[in-house]
């Protein structure tokens, strides 16, 4: 099982957010994040607990993906999960990616960011190449380091 280990760097601990883009909070996304991220101190952002809404519907009054972005700019490390849903990754994600096209260029919070990806199902061994190659691509288009992607198979 992967381990990810707290860096020290100039003094600082690394600040860990996991991005679960299940529909259940509590569900098998958040309990593999919790096993990876055991010991460590990390904060979670539950994407179905959020009004973030399609790309080209966001001018709404109350959509969050601004909160989304306030707690990305704060950490050093992203866990970002997704349980398998109809072989691919869930709506909840997608719309996560989507919207990450308005923050492209100077104020990306996204850039520079170490990512790590969830990917768990009952069978989820045709969906994690697809899953990875969407996240490897924005992770360039982002300026992130993608570093792993954990399966529970």
């Amino acid at each position: 099982m992967l381990l990810i280990y707290i860096n020290i760097r100039r003094g600082f601990k690394v600040k860990y957010l996991f991005i679960n883009a299940s529909a259940n909070p509590g569900g098998t996304t958040a309990n593999l994040a919790g096993q990876l991220l055991k010991g460590k101190d990390y904060e979670t952002f539950n994407l179905a607990d959020y009004h973030i809404y399609p790309l080209g519907q966001e001018n709404t009054s109350n959509d969050q993906f601004n909160e989304l972005c306030g707690q990305v700019r704060k950490a050093d490390v992203l866990i970002i999960g997704t349980p398998v849903y109809w072989s691919s990754m869930s709506a909840y994600m997608k719309i996560m990616i989507d919207r990450m096209t308005n923050v492209m260029g100077e104020n990306n919070p996204f850039s520079g960011k170490n990512l790590y990806l969830i990917i768990d199902g009952s069978a989820p061994q045709d969906t994690i190449p697809h899953v990875k190659h969407v996240w490897e691509h924005v992770s360039r288009r982002f300026n992130m380091n993608f570093k792993k992607t954990v399966t529970n198979v």
